[in-house]
């Protein structure tokens, strides 16, 4: 799904994530379950406790992303102790998502990564496809299109061979996200058709929420935002629905920019306001710092110069927020470099300071053996003299 808002309407895409394994199960059916899976973990061992702990997290990363990071570590942690690798891969992918949705994109990266090696050793195509469709979304937000096409591009190949049309559909959608990033707008507007058409068939009337999201954003694109409305509105009743919070968020403020851009600015500030209310529920800071941005923009329209820049200074937080998130990660990163170069400097220094000793030391040998060997040739001429000096006197006699 797609954000809008910002100067470059087509920077702001939400690319859909997917969760690996036990998110194969609808979203609807794990809030139905909600009760029964928090129930099952009381007496839940092992395996299946891994296996209820992301269970829960897919309720909890719609409601409460606290509490869905809580499972999922404690999930990874059990993971770790039972060596239970297919319950690893998918708590490392969930705290991936998390961060993602964070806006740590470096962290997510890491978790990521590390779910793909898993995966791919135990040969689970589903997750691998799953973990591949993650790091492309990251990717693309970090504006790197070319890479993160890539990787969709391998997710829903994979997704294809495996008949997981569910996974599919989202895929194909953030296909077609990459393409309305590169300037692509036919491409994009042909893959997310193809993403409706598909979630028409069979169960999956859920999945159409991002592509209509993005046909929405076609039309922003263009202009046309009573169309836009349209389909935005479409998504925002699928996401409350599915009572997907973040869902909702990045509808919600879609309807809100396209009643700013028709000058509704009533409806523009009731639906923003909606939106970042659920957002600021979320931490979700990438998505605020639109919501924030636009409700200046608004305000600044009505000549209302207060609201206006309370909201700029509050844009100018949640963006720096995320940007700070990863600035202090890639500073940590590399004050670990430094210290590990200092680290080798010392035992290079040391290495050499132990290499003059052992130097010292043998030529100390060199020395006591040639003081010895002189000594010997000292008292082998001597007693040579003295054996030839008693035979020449003993000749005299």
């Amino acid at each position: 799904m797609l954000t809008l808002g910002e100067n470059d309407v087509k920077s702001m895409k939400r690319h859909t994530l997917f969760l690996v394994l036990f998110c194969l199960a609808t979203s609807s059916f794990a809030f139905q379950n909600l009760d029964s899976l928090e129930t099952a973990l009381e007496t839940a061992e092992g395996k299946n406790r891994v296996d209820v702990l992301n269970k829960l997290y897919i309720v909890y990363n719609r409601l409460d992303p606290t509490k869905a990071l809580e499972h999922s570590i404690t999930a990874l942690e059990l993971a770790n102790e039972i060596e239970y690798p297919a319950g690893r891969a998918n708590a490392l992918n969930n705290i991936g998502v998390i961060y993602k949705n964070q806006g740590v994109y470096e962290e997510a990266l890491e978790y990521y990564i590390e779910s793909l090696r898993i995966s791919t050793e135990i040969d689970d195509q589903v997750a691998k496809a799953a973990t591949l469709n993650n790091i492309g979304t990251v990717y693309s937000l970090k504006k790197t299109y070319d890479k993160a096409l890539i990787y969709f591009i391998e997710s829903y190949e994979i997704f294809k061979s495996e008949n997981a049309n569910g996974k599919l559909i989202d895929a194909i959608n953030n296909i077609g996200n990459a393409y309305m990033e590169m300037g692509r707008e036919d491409l994009a507007l042909d893959y997310y058709s193809e993403a409706m058409s598909l979630s028409e068939i069979g169960d999956y009337s859920n999945e159409a929420s991002n592509p209509l999201n993005n046909v929405g954003n076609v039309y922003y694109y263009r202009r046309d935002y009573s169309n836009a409305l349209l389909y935005y509105n479409r998504a925002l009743a699928i996401e409350k629905e599915r009572k997907d919070v973040l869902g909702q968020a990045h509808a919600l403020s879609n309807v809100g920019s396209a009643y700013m851009e028709m000058k509704d600015y009533k409806n523009a500030i009731d639906h923003l306001n909606e939106a970042l209310e659920l957002a600021s529920s979320m931490s979700a800071y990438p998505i605020m710092r639109v919501i924030y941005k636009n409700l200046s923009r608004v305000y600044m329209e009505q000549g209302d110069y207060k609201k206006a820049y309370e909201n700029r200074v509050s844009y100018d937080e949640a963006k720096d927020f995320v940007f700070n998130e990863e600035s202090s990660r890639l500073m940590a990163q590399m004050e670990v470099a430094v210290e590990l170069q200092e680290k080798e400097k010392e035992l290079n220094s040391l290495k050499q300071d132990q290499q003059i000793q052992s130097l010292q030391l043998e030529n100390s040998r060199i020395i006591v053996i040639l003081a010895v060997m002189g000594s010997i040739v000292l008292l082998a001429v001597g007693f040579i003299a003295y054996r030839v000096r008693k035979e020449r006197a003993a000749i005299s006699s």
